[in-house]
């Protein structure tokens, strides 16, 4: 029985909605990715470039999302690609070196005419690969650069090479270390690691408890995720739950634990009733009713019905 919306293809906005917004990104890059160089990055000096980068193999299968941002007075260009596909993609060092040749591309377009002659202390600003990945396979693709080229150990440092980051949301963290982290992204990973209904409940419970640094915009953010992401037989309970206090969240988490339980239930139930109904059928021409319906669990007077719906009706 499962809880979460289908996502059709990337373009599905919730990701990209999320970390389209600062606080967010922030959250991932300084308490996630935990990298010395976002210690200074903050909302002011954080800005969204409203420009995608899309290459034309990949335009059903991706969003991107592109900051730009000023670390010690230099430029540096953070590139977050939002992979939800359900295989791994082995030419991600590939398809990322294309986006990386693109965007200083672009970046050496719009210099100054005076910035783009040849002349000592020329530069470019660093930008910073990001795959930030959605799906039960775990990702094993190449991190580097130099592991996809061809013989690669001969040729040292004469080939281009980088290290991608990756958020492998499902495989790279366990529930007990996103709970102590107690971040915004720690909550989104959390409920969006593939888990049962009831497992996704008692998540929510300990994001509604202990995630104590939640800001009110954080909360915000978190709902608006939940909405788009999560069915809506149990979003807004879920919402309900984050926005209660402690009494009421473990009111309303056993009240949905015994709902999703009976739930459930009545569809293994109807489960097993279809398998009986068929091993029923498949019996029908060896057995009577009344041996039917003690193999099988069903009464006589349900085996019966099944028999005359079988046969062929007379014609007239």
């Amino acid at each position: 029985m499962g809880y979460k919306k289908v996502i059709n293809n990337i373009h599905d906005k919730s990701y990209k909605d999320l970390y389209s917004n600062k606080e967010v990104f922030l959250d991932l890059v300084k308490e996630m990715l935990k990298a010395p160089w976002a210690t200074n990055l903050d909302i002011n000096n954080l800005v969204l470039v409203d420009k995608s980068y899309i290459l034309s193999d990949y335009e059903e299968n991706e969003a991107d999302i592109v900051y730009r941002a000023n670390i010690d007075g230099k430029e540096v260009i953070f590139y977050t690609l939002l992979e939800f596909q359900s295989s791994v993609d082995y030419r991600m060092p590939l398809r990322l070196f294309f986006y990386i040749n693109e965007i200083l591309r672009e970046y050496i377009k719009n210099l100054e005419k005076e910035d783009k002659k040849n002349k000592k202390g020329f530069n470019v600003p660093a930008v910073i690969p990001i795959v930030l990945y959605n799906a039960i396979r775990e990702w094993n693709a190449p991190r580097y650069f130099k592991d996809i080229v061809r013989n690669n150990e001969l040729f040292g440092e004469n080939i281009v090479n980088f290290k991608y980051e990756l958020f492998d949301v499902n495989h790279e963290y366990t529930k007990e270390e996103l709970i102590k982290n107690n971040s915004i992204t720690s909550a989104i990973f959390l409920l969006d690691q593939k888990v049962e209904p009831l497992e996704f409940l008692n998540r929510l419970k300990a994001v509604a408890l202990e995630f104590n640094k939640l800001t009110d915009t954080h909360k915000m953010i978190l709902k608006h995720w939940i909405r788009n992401t999560v069915d809506e037989t149990i979003a807004e309970n879920a919402v309900e739950i984050l926005e209660a206090n402690k009494e009421g969240v473990e009111k309303m988490v056993a009240n949905n634990a015994f709902m999703i339980k009976e739930m459930k239930e009545k569809v293994e139930k109807e489960t097993r009733k279809q398998d009986k109904i068929e091993i029923a059928k498949n019996l029908m021409d060896i057995l009577d009713d009344e041996t039917i319906a003690l193999k099988t669990g069903l009464t006589i007077d349900e085996v019966s019905k099944l028999r005359a719906a079988s046969e062929p009706q007379a014609s007239n």
